[in-house]
């Protein structure tokens, strides 16, 4: 895969269904042989390390791998790299297979899948669809045996913190607020989880709005927007974009931003990845 140019900009939405680009979803799995299950369509297919790809993924009626009604049987092991996702419509009984254990899953879910972990997916109809992102680097980090499940309306006690990082040009920013739900991948730097902008927020305007320059400094960003309106302009380019929660935006590492968090509340799910092992 070519990496993406330092610029790179994807941008789609959770309701994308673009005529002739959903295609069926098929794969080695070295557990379980070849595969065709749901559809699957890609918004962002590179990053600019490693191996980096975001989409959505959907079960339903007359589709690869579905019975009639739209349920589908589904055994996955992840291995293409570490899969996170969050569940946008649906619900599914999902059992790891290693030790038995069982999650009810449903729209707002967030599921943090590790490389080559075995799970069944047993999956109710009518459909279900999901945004996914896939990550996979050459170097080892830090295996990981066990599915993460959260939910995009967490709000843990103590566990919000201000989001604060050093911008390259810049020096050390504090905006919003930051949750994280995963903090290391299977392979390389991988994290995810999610942030917020809002009144009383650090960072933020009186109003709750804010304006941030950013450059992704840790890694490659994909993002899901959860909630609220932002204004983004690519400096590097010129190209401004307006996006509204259902929108999926990926920028590559080192692509100078300013985000502007237009509404009283903002709230995005967020996975950096990046090929280099973290050295702090």
């Amino acid at each position: 895969m070519t990496a993406a140019t330092q610029t790179a900009f994807y941008h789609g939405h959770r309701n994308l269904n673009p005529a002739g680009e959903w295609t069926p979803f098929e794969w080695e799995d070295p557990k379980h042989g070849s595969q065709a299950k749901g559809e699957v369509v890609v918004i962002r297919p590179e990053g600019t390390s490693g191996s980096l790809m975001s989409g959505l993924w959907r079960t339903g009626h007359q589709i690869a791998g579905c019975e009639a009604d739209g349920s589908c049987d589904v055994v996955y092991s992840a291995p293409l790299g570490d899969e996170t996702m969050v569940i946008l419509e649906g619900s599914a009984t999902i059992t790891e297979t290693a030790t038995g254990r069982k999650h009810e899953i449903a729209a707002g879910t967030i599921l943090s899948h590790p490389k080559h972990v075995d799970l069944h997916w047993e999956i109710r109809e009518p459909f279900l669809k999901k945004f996914w992102v896939m990550w996979d680097s050459p170097n080892p980090a830090t295996p990981k045996d066990e599915l993460v499940v959260a939910h995009i309306s967490d709000d843990r006690p103590g566990e919000w913190t201000p989001f604060e990082w050093d911008e390259p040009e810049h020096g050390r920013q504090v905006a919003g607020e930051l949750l994280t739900i995963r903090d290391t991948g299977s392979t390389g730097t991988y994290m995810c989880g999610l942030w917020r902008t809002g009144v009383g927020i650090a960072g933020c305007n009186p109003d709750g709005t804010a304006t941030i320059r950013y450059t992704a400094p840790l890694g490659d960003e994909t993002i899901l927007l959860l909630e609220g309106q932002v204004h983004v302009k690519n400096e590097a380019t010129g190209e401004e974009f307006d996006f509204a929660a259902g929108d999926v935006i990926g920028f590559a590492s080192g692509t100078p931003v300013t985000w502007t968090s237009k509404t009283p509340y903002v709230k995005k799910f967020w996975v950096i990845t990046n090929e280099a092992v973290p050295t702090a």
